[in-house]
C-alpha cells in the first residue's frame, strides 16, 4: 500500500474518531438532562412534603387540642400565601419541564442528523457500495471478532483493468456506469454476510468473515464465472475486466498488513499478465501464495 493511501486511511480514522466523540458528547448531554429531570421531580416531592408538613402543623394542633385556637385573622393570609407559593412553584416546574423537553428534542434531532449524515458518509454515492470510511469501522471489528472466535477472515482486493482507457473510449458517463456494474456484480456474487467496499477510483475491497483462504479462492472463482456470464450476455458496450488479490488475515497482522498482502499480490499478477496479454482481455484471481487460479471476462473463454 502506498504512503498516500496510508495517510488517507489515517485521515479517515481521525474523522471517524471525531464523529464518535461528537455522538458521545450528545449522549452525555442526554444523560445530564435525565439527571436534571430527576432532580426536578425530587425538588417537587420535597416542596410537596414541606407544604404538607406545614398544613399538618397548622391543622393537627386544632384537632388534638380543642382549647388551642388559631387567631382567625391570620387564616386568610396563611392560605393566600400557601396558594401563591403553590402557583409560583407550579409555574417554575412547568417552565423547567418545557426547557428540558426543548433541549432534549434538540439533542435528539442533532443525534438523528448526525447518525443520518454518518450513514450517508459511509456509502459511496456512485456505486452504492460502502466506502473507505466504513472500512475503517468494520475491518477492526472483523479482526477482533476473528481473533476472539478463532475464525478466519479473508479479503479480496479488486482493481479494474485499463479503467483510464475505458473512460477515454466510452466517456466518463459510461465509465461511471462501468463501476456501478462492477459493484452490482460483486453484491450479487458474494454472500450477504460479506462486505463490498469501494476503496476509491477503480479499486474495490470485499471482506469475507469466517472464510478460509481456500473458501475465498472459491469465491473468487465464482466471481470469475459470474463475470464471464455477464460479458457473454452482452449487457453493455464494454466487457468487465479486473484483477484480484486474495489474502487471509493471520494472527499478528493489523488492517494495513492484510491490505498490503492482497494489494501486492493483485498488482503483481496485473503486471505479469499485462506483459503477456492486453489488459482488457481477461481477469485473473491470485491468492496470497502467488498462484493464479482463474482468468475470465473475455467472451472467447465461454464455451
Amino acid at each position: 500500500m502506498s504512503e498516500q493511501q496510508q495517510q488517507t486511511l489515517e485521515q479517515h480514522a481521525e474523522r471517524h474518531q471525531a464523529e464518535l466523540q461528537e455522538s458521545s458528547e450528545i449522549y452525555r448531554d442526554l444523560e445530564a438532562l435525565s439527571s436534571r429531570d430527576w432532580q426536578l421531580w425530587s425538588i417537587c416531592a420535597l416542596v410537596i412534603l414541606v407544604i404538607a408538613t406545614g398544613l399538618a402543623a397548622f391543622v393537627v394542633p386544632n384537632l388534638v387540642w380543642t382549647t388551642l385556637r388559631t387567631d382567625a385573622r391570620y387564616v386568610p393570609q396563611l392560605f393566600l400565601g400557601l396558594i401563591t407559593l403553590v402557583i409560583l412553584f407550579n409555574v417554575y416546574i412547568l417552565e423547567q419541564k418545557r426547557e428540558l423537553n426543548r433541549t432534549r428534542g434538540q439533542l435528539l434531532r442533532e443525534l438523528m442528523e448526525s447518525a443520518k449524515a454518518r450513514e450517508t458518509a459511509l456509502v459511496d454515492p456512485l456505486t452504492g457500495a460502502f466506502n473507505r470510511r466504513y472500512m475503517e469501522e468494520i475491518f477492526p471489528r472483523e479482526i477482533n471478532k476473528a481473533t476472539r472466535s478463532g475464525t478466519e477472515l479473508s479479503l479480496i482486493i479488486l482493481d479494474v483493468d485499463g479503467f483510464k482507457d475505458i473512460n477515454t473510449k466510452f466517456g466518463h458517463f459510461l465509465g461511471d456506469q462501468y463501476l456501478r456494474d462492477i459493484a452490482t456484480l460483486l453484491k450479487k456474487t458474494f454472500r450477504g454476510s460479506d462486505t463490498v467496499l469501494r476503496l476509491g477510483g477503480d479499486e474495490f475491497l470485499i471482506l469475507l468473515p469466517e472464510t478460509s483462504n481456500k473458501q475465498a479462492m472459491r469465491a473468487a472463482e465464482r466471481l470469475s464465472w459470474e463475470t464471464r456470464w455477464w460479458n457473454q450476455a452482452g449487457h453493455a458496450k464494454y466487457e468487465l475486466s479486473f484483477s484480484c488479490g486474495v489474502a487471509t488475515y493471520r494472527k499478528g497482522m493489523d488492517m494495513k498488513d492484510a491490505l498490503e498482502v492482497a494489494d501486492r499480490e493483485m498488482y503483481r499478477v496485473k503486471v505479469e499478465r499485462q506483459a503477456v496479454r492486453p489488459p482488457a482481455s481477461e481477469s485473473w484471481m491470485l491468492e496470497d501464495g502467488g498462484e493464479s487460479i482463474a482468468r475470465s471476462s473475455g467472451k472467447d473463454d465461454v464455451q
